[in-house]
C-alpha cells in the first residue's frame, strides 16, 4: 500500500467535491471536517492558498471530458504517493476512505465520483477487496441516516416511531464498529 501526503490528499478530496460538477454546502463542511482531522494544528494556516490553487484546477477545464481533467489534477497528486509513512502521510486506504466519504456526503454517488475513486484505489495499491467492502459500508450508512432523517420529519412521538429510530441507531452502532475495524484492523 502507498501513501500519500496529507495536503495532497485534500486536495484530491477537493477534486472530489467538484467531480459531480456542484459542490454542496455539506460536501465543503465534511471537506473541513476531513483538514481537521488529517492536519488539525496547521490545516488553518495553508486552507485557503490550497482551496484557491485546486479552484483553479477545477475551473480551468476549456474543453473535453472534466472528469478526464479532475482525473489527471488527481494523478498529479497521486504521483507523490510513496511505500513510506511519515508523519505527513496517509495510508491510502484512509486516502480511499475520505474519498468515498466525500462522495457520498451530499447522498448520491456519482459515476464520475465512482471513477475517480477506482483510479485512486489502482495507483494507491489499495486491495479491491477492502475497496469494495469500505463502499458498501458508507453506502450502508447512509442509507440509514437517510432513513433516520425521513423518521424524523414524520415523527409523532409514537412508539412505533421510537422503536424504529432505536433499531436505526443500532444499525448505525454496527456499521460504525464495522468501519473502525476495517480502518485499524488491517495493515
Amino acid at each position: 500500500m502507498k501513501y500519500i501526503d496529507k495536503k495532497n490528499a485534500l486536495k484530491i478530496c477537493y477534486f472530489m467535491m467538484a467531480a459531480d460538477g456542484l459542490i454542496s454546502d455539506n460536501e465543503r463542511s465534511k471537506f473541513d471536517e476531513l483538514g481537521y482531522l488529517l492536519d488539525d494544528t496547521v490545516y488553518d494556516t495553508y486552507k485557503a492558498d490550497l482551496l484557491w490553487e485546486c479552484k483553479q484546477q477545477a475551473l480551468t477545464v476549456t474543453e473535453g471530458d472534466p472528469v478526464f481533467h479532475l482525473m489527471n489534477a488527481i494523478d498529479r497528486e497521486l504521483a507523490g504517493a510513496t511505500d513510506i509513512q511519515t508523519d505527513r502521510t496517509i495510508p491510502g486506504r484512509l486516502m480511499v476512505w475520505n474519498m468515498l466519504t466525500i462522495a457520498l456526503c451530499d447522498r448520491g454517488y456519482a459515476d464520475a465520483e465512482r471513477r475517480l475513486i477506482e483510479e485512486a484505489v489502482r495507483k494507491l495499491e489499495v486491495d479491491e477487496k477492502d475497496f469494495r467492502e469500505m463502499e458498501h459500508t458508507l453506502i450502508a450508512a447512509n442509507a440509514v441516516a437517510m432513513e433516520e432523517s425521513l423518521i424524523r420529519e414524520r415523527e409523532t412521538g409514537n412508539e412505533d416511531v421510537k422503536l424504529q429510530l432505536k433499531n436505526l441507531k443500532e444499525r448505525e452502532r454496527v456499521i460504525s464498529a464495522h468501519a473502525r475495524e476495517q480502518m485499524t484492523g488491517r495493515k
